[in-house]
């Protein structure tokens, strides 16, 4: 079977579909396709663009389009810390948050990385030595992990902490503690201060 991904791009936005094909490697009519976007009836020709610079067109389009990739940011506190400084300001986490760290994918070594990087260096460990990725249902997603991130004595903010994790989609804020204090800690904080 082929896989064949589509886009319809319409007025009212776009429509992404991916579907299996059966056809001994036979491209599906237009109609055929347009039916598995369940569109009403169309009543216009439709015409099968087929040119290999028009296709590359298109490709550079779907990947402006729809991001493939993540950076997702992972923010290590100890109970009681309720400002971005503190928060920055932790070298290492604990082996409860190693454990966390491990659910959410593989720890990879940066040096030499060939899959998707988000924004971290891969050539001379200038963004640390180790992150976390994976991949979810096709997506690549790099953590942006405070921990992993390279530690500035010289620098109270932790400003090169915060320009990747403060970019990021998502942040998660693992506060490390069981107790009521470290619920009040997440009561507490305040997510502009990333």
């Amino acid at each position: 079977d082929s896989v064949y991904r589509c886009i319809l791009w319409r007025k009212t936005g776009n429509k992404r579909l991916c579907f299996q094909n059966s056809q001994n490697g036979k491209i599906p009519p237009p109609k055929s396709i347009l039916e598995k976007f369940m569109m009403p009836k169309y009543e216009r020709t439709i015409k099968e663009v087929s040119g290999a610079s028009l296709q590359k067109d298109f490709l550079t389009l779907e990947e402006q389009e729809g991001s493939v990739n993540f950076k997702f940011g992972v923010i290590y506190a100890h109970t009681g810390q309720e400002c971005d400084d503190e928060m920055f300001s932790n070298k290492t986490g604990t082996p409860i948050f190693d454990n966390f760290l491990r659910l959410l994918g593989e720890t990879v070594k940066l040096l030499g990385w060939e899959h998707f990087k988000g924004g971290l260096d891969n050539r001379n460990n200038a963004t640390g030595t180790h992150s976390v990725y994976t991949v979810f249902e096709g997506h690549e997603i790099m953590f942006h992990v405070s921990t992993m991130l390279p530690y500035s004595e010289e620098d109270r903010q932790q400003l090169e902490r915060k320009r990747h994790v403060g970019n990021d989609i998502v942040v998660i804020i693992f506060i490390d503690g069981e107790d009521d204090e470290a619920y009040q800690t997440a009561l507490n904080f305040n997510p502009k201060v990333v």
